[in-house]
């Protein structure tokens, strides 16, 4: 493959001739005329032949060597008897390759063929090295707005109410620079808020009868976006930067999916306490009312006791003086000691009664204790306990 280049000479050596020939080169006379030539047309190389110049090395190729730098071109000397300081100066200032005239012809060829290509190899590399750079830099955005999504997913677990998850949102928005306001309905009630905690009546309105609409609602540089008990209204969308838009999107939902699992989470964290609550209320009210029957059943066991002692204790003082027959007395002192017997056996299962109570008293007991030990209800007994709803039972 042959590739164009830009021949300079006021004189061309027996080299420059076949450098011209083999490489079909434009040729022109002094450097003067490189700059609007080499501009006009799509050159690989530039080559100037130095060897009929009365000047030093330098100077005959300084124009071209500046050139060919400013327009990151390879440049190739062809000059004869160079010193160690001209090819020192001639690196220094951009010289791809010096050939010496006395080279074989196609040597010579293939070295300006190789500058070309390690130019070409250069922009290839620059290519991918950009294209690295810019991926690499796309990723290390990702991986931070991922960090951060996550470090908010990890952060709401730790919110006990929706004026926190509130300010850990914006708190997340905050590394998008996006001005916002939030709504969040859960049967706690709805809150309205804006990263300085306060509401907006318009906003608020605005994202309250639009809850139920589409997941995304576009205006202007205006996004409203909807997740179930959560909506956002984004006011400072970047509309000339289609992939920021976008991704601020992605981001934004997955945040919108972390605080609504958190709102659905309160709710039932605040359930669960009121259910603790009646429950121990129902303990209290069940006890109180054992309390009472057992005081009662004691009192009634008692009472029973005395009622049959003296009843015994008067048939035993009567009988004797009643002029009954033997047979009378047996059976008398039959029925009364089938009536004592009779009233052992009930205070017996009496006592029955009272275990069951008492495995009644440690149910409840265990139940509380469970609930206090739920890892989402282990610190709300510090706080006041949510007003109840229950009824009195006593």
């Amino acid at each position: 493959m042959s590739y164009q280049i830009l021949l300079c000479s006021e004189e061309l050596s027996f080299i420059g001739e076949h450098v011209k020939h083999f490489f079909k080169a434009k040729c022109v006379a002094s450097s003067d005329d490189l700059q609007h030539v080499l501009t006009a047309g799509d050159y690989r190389a530039v080559v100037i032949d130095c060897t009929s110049a009365t000047h030093s090395l330098m100077t005959c190729a300084a124009a071209g060597l500046a050139l060919g730098k400013r327009l990151d071109l390879p440049v190739i000397l062809i000059a004869k008897q160079c010193s160690l300081a001209d090819k020192i100066e001639a690196y220094q200032n951009g010289c791809d390759d010096i050939i010496d005239p006395a080279t074989n012809k196609d040597e010579a060829c293939a070295r300006i063929t190789k500058s070309i290509f390690h130019r070409i190899a250069n922009e290839q590399l620059n290519n991918r090295l950009e294209l690295a750079t810019e991926a690499a830099r796309n990723a290390m955005v990702d991986n931070s707005d991922l960090g951060a999504n996550i470090q908010f997913l990890l952060a709401v677990h730790e919110c006990d109410n929706l004026d926190q998850l509130g300010q850990q949102l914006f708190a997340a928005l905050e590394r998008y620079g996006l001005k916002c306001s939030l709504q969040m309905r859960s049967s706690l009630g709805v809150k309205n808020m804006e990263a300085h905690g306060m509401s907006k009546d318009l906003e608020s309105q605005l994202l309250y009868q639009l809850k139920n609409t589409d997941r995304y609602i576009d205006f202007g540089a205006r996004t409203i976006c909807n997740y179930d008990r959560v909506s956002l209204l984004i006011k400072n969308m970047p509309t000339d930067d289609a992939e920021k838009y976008g991704a601020i999107k992605d981001n934004t939902f997955h945040l919108l999916q972390g605080l609504n699992a958190r709102i659905h989470s309160l709710e039932d964290r605040h359930t669960l306490i009121e259910e603790r609550e009646c429950l121990r209320k129902l303990s209290k009210d069940i006890n109180t009312v054992m309390t009472c029957v057992k005081a009662r059943y004691q009192d009634v066991m008692q009472g029973i006791m005395d009622e049959v002692d003296l009843s015994t204790s008067m048939l035993q003082d009567r009988v004797p003086h009643l002029a009954l027959i033997e047979s009378d007395e047996v059976f008398i002192d039959g029925v009364v000691e089938r009536l004592i017997g009779t009233v052992n056996s009930v205070f017996s299962e009496g006592l029955k009664v009272d275990e069951i109570f008492m495995r009644l008293e440690m149910s409840l007991e265990t139940s509380i204790h469970a609930l206090d030990e739920h890892p989402e209800l282990a610190g709300a007994s510090k706080k006041p306990p949510p007003p109840s709803t229950s009824v009195d039972l006593f």
